[in-house]
């Protein structure tokens, strides 16, 4: 017998079934939006006591105002290819993907994967909801750039792809399954996937709580368990062949996690030279920790698309 839903049980904030497995949850924490302090709102997170993901319970309606002007700050040119000469380490996890062919970027931002990608050699399509970004990729990138709230639907209309990134992209979206699905249904045969997400398994996390940075309320709508996209992904036909919370780009946020714990409300408190000696002497101390196991502040799984069956 299938298990009842909540709403055949008479729905309730305490029986919240977990967005991502309908599994049952229990209320984690609850906190304001310490990042931006866009608004003086507070936020549930629930726990999900099947899959261990973490979901914002109280998703608000006008999401997109919680992303103002200033969350991306655009780059002059010669900016641009000094910082994208620091995504090497991304291209290399995608490695198996070898240009050339299409690459498509998930949530691209102002472009920095993007560029490194397509000076590697890739056809890169970049996916992104923000208009300033979308013609900055366009005039200084130098991509192809689809404007879209939606990516499920925008990859969706995509010929098939060599590969697929979404790098810190899964936490912000409403519905990241679906997005998952559109994903490996669009890979080519041996198409590589990856994937970057705030570790919920992380030491820093389990210290801090809901003072930890990546939780981002209300940006952050899931904290996913790499169990629980690893399964998920397997039952779409992707296989894992890589994971790791030890990559440069997850060492990054590390440092980054320590300086907004210490800046105690990072929307109100800048950092000072203190606060970043004392960040950089705690990711020192605490490296052996952090790069043990899967302890690390973020997580990058790669998968391939499974040869289709004759």
């Amino acid at each position: 017998m299938s298990k009842p839903t909540a709403q055949e049980r008479g729905s309730s904030e305490d029986d919240r079934e977990c967005p991502l497995c309908a599994g049952p949850s229990v209320s984690a924490f609850t906190v304001g939006d310490r990042n931006r302090a866009v608004t003086n709102r507070r936020f549930t997170y629930r726990r999900c006591l099947e899959c261990g993901s973490f979901f914002l319970a109280d998703v608000p309606a006008d999401l997109d105002r919680y992303y103002p002007t200033e969350y991306y700050g655009l780059p002059s040119v010669d900016e641009l290819d000094r910082l994208a000469a620091g995504e090497a380490p991304k291209l290399r996890l995608i490695e198996p993907a070898r240009p050339p062919g299409r690459l498509v970027d998930i949530g691209a931002g102002f472009g920095l994967f993007a560029r490194a990608a397509r000076s590697a050699g890739y056809d890169v399509t970049a996916i992104e909801m923000d208009t300033r970004c979308c013609e900055y990729l366009e005039s200084v990138v130098g991509v192809s750039t689809i404007q879209s709230e939606a990516p499920a639907d925008a990859v969706g209309a995509l010929p098939p792809s060599h590969a697929v990134t979404l790098w810190h992209v899964l936490e912000h979206l409403r519905d990241p399954w679906r997005v998952l699905g559109a994903v490996a249904a669009n890979l080519e045969p041996g198409g590589i996937l990856a994937v970057a997400m705030p570790n919920p398994q992380a030491l820093q996390f389990r210290l801090l709580g809901r003072r930890w940075a990546h939780v981002d309320a209300p940006r952050h709508l899931f904290l996913i368990p790499s169990r629980t996209l690893t399964a998920r992904a397997a039952a779409l036909g992707l296989r894992r062949i890589r994971l790791t919370t030890d990559d440069p780009a997850a060492r990054g946020w590390n440092r980054f996690g320590w300086e907004y714990a210490l800046r105690w409300f990072p929307a109100r408190h800048r950092s000072t030279r203190a606060i970043v000696a004392v960040s950089m002497l705690l990711t020192t101390l605490l490296r052996p920790w952090e790069r043990r196991g899967l302890n690390g502040t973020a997580y990058t799984a790669v998968f391939v698309k499974q040869s289709e069956q004759p």
